[in-house]
């Protein structure tokens, strides 16, 4: 069975790995699983812990989770593709990898481009980091 990762951020781009996603399980004679994951940047600062609880960080992180991976959830359900989701906080690209370790995928399917606070400068790192720490192969979809 074949096994891919899509990382999802709900961008155009992760809009595109998943329509990729799809073609490749259209295009494959054996079974797919597909394994939905978003990352969510940690709340940074040092006052942060102070004033919020981390129940209070949990929850926001899984409802925004929730919410970016609500398209994609929809449309691999609709496909009839069977699939898994995640929410991970961390590094995007160690969290990428790690978790695509931890659910033996065979490959990693992304986005070239992303959301981020740092703007265009920061948009490729994600991909470029994956790229250069995973163990699989990597898809980038423009």
């Amino acid at each position: 069975m074949l096994t891919l990762l899509i990382a999802v951020d709900g961008s155009q781009y992760s809009d595109r790995a998943v329509d990729y996603a799809l073609a490749r399980a259209a295009a494959t004679r054996e079974g797919v699983h597909m394994h939905l994951l978003n990352v969510q940047t940690p709340i940074a600062g040092v006052n942060v812990k102070l004033f919020i609880s981390k129940e209070s960080q949990q929850t926001h992180y899984r409802e925004q989770g929730m919410a970016v991976l609500a398209g994609s959830r929809g449309r691999l359900s609709e496909a009839g593709i069977e699939h898994e989701f995640h929410i991970g906080v961390g590094d995007p690209g160690h969290v990428i990898v790690e978790y695509a370790g931890s659910k033996h995928c065979d490959e990693v399917v992304m986005g070239t481009h992303g959301r981020g606070f740092l703007g265009s400068v920061a948009l490729g790192s994600v991909a470029q980091r994956v790229v250069q720490l995973a163990s699989m192969p990597v898809v980038l979809v423009k």
